[in-house]
């Protein structure tokens, strides 16, 4: 993600303080961690998810989700995606 940004990622070590955890909505990251352990993955790349599939797992787990809360969904999923894409491509890089 940080390479089609342009951009380097800063160490952790130099981040001045990380942000408190959104304790407030802590249920939806609960839900993503559910949520994406059920994605099919139908090849080689990393699992990207779309609106059929937050669709489907909240009608599997009787969830009234609100507009907000799949989007959330669907883009921490993706961002998971893309970073998975970035350490697998890092590390193809290393083993040439």
């Amino acid at each position: 993600m940080f390479a089609q940004l342009g951009m380097k990622p800063k160490p952790i070590a130099a981040l001045d303080r990380l942000p408190e955890f959104p304790w407030a909505v802590s249920y939806v990251w609960d839900w993503f961690h559910e949520f994406s352990g059920g994605l099919k993955a139908t090849g080689m790349a990393p699992v990207m998810a779309g609106w059929d599939d937050i669709q489907h797992w909240s009608q599997a787990m009787r969830l009234d989700l609100d507009p907000w809360e799949k989007r959330l969904l669907v883009r921490l999923a993706n961002l998971r995606a893309s970073v998975q894409a970035e350490t697998e491509s890092a590390k193809a890089k290393d083993r040439k």
